[in-house]
């Protein structure tokens, strides 16, 4: 009986990635969009999360501020400040400024040409997978009660100050968790550095980032603001 409901529990799985692939290849196509190495990936992957992942940068969004950033002609200078740190970010920023078009001052154009990697970053499927496989390994999970709800909230008393490796979370403690977080008695958050006491001052993650998109900082100009993005990134 085991085996026969894990065998239908994963042909309906395969089903439904099935049928999520095939509705993603349509809607790539549709846009104009699918290439042979993307089709290739797409029908390649077992998984829905890496499915995801790969349609991340094509799904329909709403207007986000990186594409508003790009609308405003910002991109030339996201990409000439990620790819050659030897220009002062304020002085290319300068050239940007248009009060028509929603930037108002050099801040707002470093701020626009930052959301626009940050977004473009944060839609990479090999990188989405390398975080997550880390976070996997490494994270906990964190749940502490809201100052004020200790008695409101006595049912979840067992997680007022708890934490435990993300992969080793069973279903039914998660969703505790997350029902006391929905009824506003406990708060949730992610350790991504548990090894540390002290929380650093910058994740492992960021520099699994960094790696990933080949950033070496030797002190250039532009090395700060490169180093602030890829913060940014991760925190999103």
């Amino acid at each position: 009986d085991t085996q026969l409901r894990n065998l239908e529990t994963r042909l309906s799985y395969l089903r439904e990635l099935e049928e999520r692939r095939q509705a993603i290849l349509k809607s790539i196509s549709e846009q104009g969009k699918l290439t042979d190495d993307l089709a290739n990936a797409i029908n390649a992957t077992l998984s829905k999360t890496e499915l995801e992942d790969l349609y991340l940068p094509y799904k329909p969004k709403r207007r986000t501020r990186g594409q508003i950033a790009i609308e405003a002609g910002l991109e030339p200078l996201a990409d000439l400040l990620w790819s050659d740190p030897s220009h002062t970010p304020e002085v290319a920023a300068a050239q940007y400024i248009d009060a028509d078009k929603g930037v108002a001052d050099t801040k707002a154009a470093l701020d626009g040409a930052r959301y626009i990697l940050m977004e473009r970053f944060a839609e990479d499927a090999a990188l989405l997978a390398k975080v997550r496989d880390y976070l996997w390994k490494n994270a906990h999970l964190v749940s502490t009660v809201v100052s004020g709800k200790e008695e409101e909230g006595a049912k979840f008393r067992d997680y007022f100050d708890h934490h435990e490796p993300l992969s080793t979370v069973p279903s039914h403690r998660a969703l505790a968790m997350f029902r006391g977080r929905n009824e506003g008695i406990l708060q949730l958050s992610l350790n991504a550095d548990p090894q540390f006491e002290e929380p650093p001052k910058e994740s492992y993650c960021e520099q699994i980032i960094m790696e990933h998109l080949g950033l070496r900082l030797n002190n250039a100009p532009a090395d700060s603001w490169r180093k602030g993005v890829v913060s940014w990134t991760w925190r999103i």
